[in-house]
């Protein structure tokens, strides 16, 4: 089998079959953006932003997008971006980034944020990174991730991401599905994923949980997540952070993340993130009943 990693965002698309439902909903979002105020973008909040991958037709979107953010908010490191929930100090708009499942070209990302004083905490497979067998990185992207075949990370580049300021977090073994795994499953995994980082890159206290939704994760999750050495857990549903002053302790905290992909329209990647502001509320900071 000939290797080939996808290097372009327009490759990625190509392989997607349009649909009328796609095409009605990038209508619906174009409207809804032609409506929508940046007044928004002056709430006091902390809004976690996350990608999974900058190819190089996406570089530039992302130098356009931080000189967008840099007009209202400031930037902040994801762990900077938790001590202001936990302590309820959230007095004007402050953005943070993170990206997920560790491709090669987050690398371009990070030197892109890095000229912006930006930063980002990385959340990486630990099983992937380093891997070289095409077959494998092609059945992991098609099977698991549901993506053409990308290059990943290996471990020196896991460095060089840390040395330029960057943060690295756990995001299971091999991108699993906790929700489908029993209890020793997920807690043989995270366990494993956290010394593993250990080892590599020192401690690591930030966990995403893979495909983010709250359907994806469980109560025997959340729990294996702080028993195993992590302290924050990551999720990808919507919504930005507010306080009221009050403090949080670590473990009752639920981080929202909106996810933008660089390839969007800008238009439709300010919606997501202006809606996410204006709809803030304390309750994005805790857990629903059903993980509790």
């Amino acid at each position: 089998m000939t290797e080939h990693f996808i290097e372009y965002y327009s490759d990625v698309k190509k392989q997607k079959k349009t649909t009328v439902k796609g095409a009605v909903r990038s209508l619906a979002l174009s409207a809804l953006a032609a409506l929508s105020s940046d007044k928004a973008l002056l709430k006091p909040r902390v809004h976690f932003l996350y990608i999974h991958h900058t190819f190089r037709d996406e570089e530039a979107q992302l130098e356009a997008l931080l000189k967008r953010l840099s007009q209202h908010h400031t930037f902040i490191s994801y762990s900077e971006a938790v001590q202001k929930i936990l302590s309820g100090q959230v007095d004007r708009p402050y953005i943070t980034f993170s990206s997920d499942d560790g491709f090669k070209n987050n690398l371009k990302a990070a030197e892109i944020l890095s000229r912006y004083n930006a930063s980002a905490c990385f959340f990486v497979n630990p099983g992937m990174i380093g891997e070289t067998d095409y077959n494998k990185i092609r059945k992991h992207c098609n099977d698991t991730l549901k993506f053409p075949t990308v290059e990943f990370l290996n471990w020196n580049e896991v460095s060089k991401l840390q040395e330029m300021g960057h943060e690295i977090g756990g995001h299971t073994m091999m991108h699993m599905n906790i929700a489908e795994h029993t209890a020793d499953a997920i807690n043989a995994d995270l366990h494993n994923t956290y010394q593993s980082l250990l080892k590599h890159c020192g401690p690591t206290p930030h966990f995403a949980f893979p495909y983010g939704r709250f359907f994806h994760f469980s109560r025997v999750g959340r729990k294996a997540v702080f028993d195993n050495g992590f302290t924050t857990c990551a999720t990808a549903e919507r919504g930005a952070h507010i306080t009221n002053g009050t403090t949080i302790a670590a473990a009752d905290l639920c981080i929202r993340r909106d996810h933008i992909v660089l390839g969007w329209d800008m238009s439709h990647i300010m919606y997501f993130i202006t809606n996410s502001a204006a709809k803030a509320t304390t309750a994005n900071n805790y857990f629903p009943s059903s993980l509790i």
